[in-house]
């Protein structure tokens, strides 16, 4: 049952796109102006340093988008054209459907509500068209914000896992669970 996901979402106030060759540039300074607080979170991401190495990032997400292993969008403000962050549907199992959603937005643009919006926008694409039965999470417990997002938009907590993930400084971290199925969210359009 393998599917994709459009190249394009739109939101109120966002645009998720899928990444292109142009994008290389805009996302090695999206890196470089959060690098120091997205190393323990996004260690693969903040480690960009070179534009040839953001080309190279662009170029595997692409490859995973054509095989549908993960989709993953950059966040651009519709009315400035500028990106804000990344959203990303990974880890997919299509035999169920169900995957793992991954996002950060820049320190410059959090307590915003923009986490929240690309969120939603993914949320509504994935069960409303694409019949997903379930989206998780996972989410340090050092980062409140994030883990507070997923609450607020109904994810239930299903575990905590004691030092199950390396930060990019080298130090292991406690990781939150949570998930949102197709009931659940169900439930909450209904309400």
């Amino acid at each position: 049952m393998k599917q994709t996901f459009p190249e394009v979402i739109e939101t109120q106030r966002l645009v998720l796109r899928c990444y292109q060759g142009e994008d290389a540039f805009g996302i090695l300074e999206l890196v470089q102006q959060n690098r120091a607080r997205r190393v323990q979170e996004f260690a693969q991401r903040a480690s960009l340093v070179t534009l040839d190495e953001a080309r190279l990032l662009v170029s595997e997400k692409r490859e995973h988008w054509s095989v549908g292993k993960a989709f993953c969008y950059g966040i651009w403000l519709k009315h400035a054209n500028e990106q804000i962050g990344q959203i990303q549907v990974k880890n997919v199992a299509w035999e169920i459907p169900s995957a793992e959603l991954g996002y950060f937005i820049s320190t410059s643009s959090q307590r915003q509500g923009y986490a929240s919006e690309s969120i939603r926008g993914i949320l509504k694409l994935a069960f409303q068209d694409s019949r997903f039965q379930r989206i998780f999470v996972r989410v340090l417990s050092s980062n409140r914000g994030s883990f507070s997002t997923a609450k607020r938009l109904g994810f239930l907590e299903e575990g905590f896992h004691r030092k199950a993930f390396r930060c990019g400084l080298g130090e292991l971290h406690d990781v939150h669970y949570l998930a949102l199925t197709s009931d659940d969210y169900r439930r909450q359009c209904a309400q």
